[in-house]
């Protein structure tokens, strides 16, 4: 007998607590073996392969397209068009291998989950019954099911397994994570525009996105070459900036491991303070200075019609790269606020202006214009960051205000009349609502 069916067998009769006790302790060696082979192969452009990633399952729409030998492609079904993850994890890989049409609800796994789900259709009567049956006849299914008891026993646990993540869900605390649980579950590559594309794990994803569990931890077994360089230019620019770290968080989970400074401020505070105090669920809004994106992807996702002005080129790429890799359609402008039309155009039901209305104060041009913005910028709400009064980047400036005083010079050139403190930093700086 199989030295694994034979391990099998015993653990299984075992009682339950034990079982999940042998089967951690399992995932813990296999982990600490994992992480020993991988250890000091790691750098800032390509994470480490054994971390784990929360991320919502619905992003998971595509089916890798992978073969070692092309000519193979018609005799090859999608399910097995996949990395060997035991040799490839955290490799970088060139090529068409993310150039795929084939979606994952497409696979006979997934629809007969539905079948059975939804309908309640016996798995007998499932094309994964019939499939994976045949393949056990013919002596080609390669995982230790040697005939249809032990193919039924297996389709006993996966029922079992559904009703385990409909009643506890995957109840991880993102902030106390034990990265070794997902090290036996979802795994996924990333691909050349950012998009995740399945690599295993097909039942338990299946099961999630049926049942609409909003996040699952996954790791990522392969990244494409593009997209690599693409994080190798993110960190670079970080390190060229203050302290080596990013201005904003960038939204994509793959990005999570790339500090950021945000100047004394939880971005994620500060949305839910903004979100407490808009007037209007929907709209539209003007973020100026939108730096790497991270307000107008959560404004989009509260049905906001978003536009993003950047002037700074190399901010401006990985703006739009994310922009893309995340699936909004909020605009994307590379000017200075200066130059873009839509301000004497368009009315805004909310416009942000975080941390970015004092660099129009450094010199006599720049505050002349900034005064004609503000006569030309229609809005309901103006949600304002202002500056430190005593930074060293103001000692020269042209004009230089007070949180006060910069509040009242724009209630003075705006049709607003309203201020209010509707955020402070544990540093003590605010942000303002300035409305009608």
């Amino acid at each position: 007998m199989n030295c694994e069916k034979f391990a099998r067998k015993i653990v299984n009769k075992l009682p339950t607590k034990l079982q999940h006790i042998v089967y951690n302790i399992t995932i813990e060696m296999r982990f600490l073996a994992f992480r020993i082979k991988v250890m000091g192969k790691t750098d800032k452009a390509n994470p480490d392969p054994a971390k784990v990633y929360w991320i919502s399952p619905q992003r998971i729409i595509y089916h890798i397209n992978y073969l070692e030998n092309m000519d193979e492609e018609t005799a090859v079904p999608f399910r097995d068009r996949t990395f060997n993850c035991e040799k490839m994890r955290g490799k970088v890989v060139d090529g068409k291998w993310d150039i795929t049409n084939y979606k994952f609800a497409e696979l006979d796994v997934y629809r007969s989950f539905e079948k059975r789900l939804l309908e309640g259709v016996e798995w007998q009567k499932t094309e994964y019954h019939y499939r994976v049956l045949k393949q056990i006849k013919s002596g080609r299914f390669a995982r230790q099911l040697k005939n249809e008891d032990d193919l039924n026993e297996r389709c006993r646990y996966l029922d079992s397994l559904v009703e385990s993540i409909r009643k506890r869900g995957y109840s991880l605390n993102r902030n106390n994570l034990d990265a070794n649980i997902a090290f036996d579950e979802i795994t996924v590559n990333i691909g050349r525009n950012g998009e995740y594309l399945f690599q295993d794990g097909v039942h338990r994803l299946s099961i999630v996105k049926i049942l609409g569990i909003k996040s699952v931890p996954v790791m990522v077994c392969v990244r494409h070459k593009k997209w690599h360089d693409f994080r190798k230019f993110v960190v670079s620019y970080a390190q060229s900036h203050d302290g080596g770290k990013l201005y904003q968080p960038i939204v994509h989970p793959d990005f999570e491991d790339l500090p950021y400074q945000m100047q004394d401020h939880n971005p994620r505070d500060l949305m839910e303070a903004i979100k407490r105090n808009l007037s209007k669920e929907k709209g539209t809004m003007l973020d100026i200075g939108a730096n790497l994106g991270y307000f107008c992807h959560k404004f989009e996702e509260l049905g906001y019609k978003c536009y993003a002005v950047e002037k700074d080129p190399a901010t401006y790429r990985i703006l739009e790269k994310i922009r893309v890799a995340e699936g909004k359609n909020f605009e994307t402008i590379n000017k200075s606020i200066f130059q873009v039309d839509l301000v004497r155009n368009e009315k805004f039901d909310v416009v942000l202006a975080l941390n970015i209305f004092h660099h129009f104060l450094k010199t006599e041009a720049d505050f002349c214009q900034l005064k004609e913005l503000l006569k030309n910028l229609k809005t309901n709400d103006l949600f304002f960051e202002p500056h430190r009064y005593q930074e060293e980047q103001m000692k020269d400036a042209y004009v230089n205000y007070t949180e006060t005083e910069f509040v009242e010079f724009l209630l003075r050139h705006m049709s607003l009349n309203k201020s209010e403190v509707i955020y402070t930093a544990e540093s003590g700086r605010h942000v303002f609502r300035l409305s009608k």
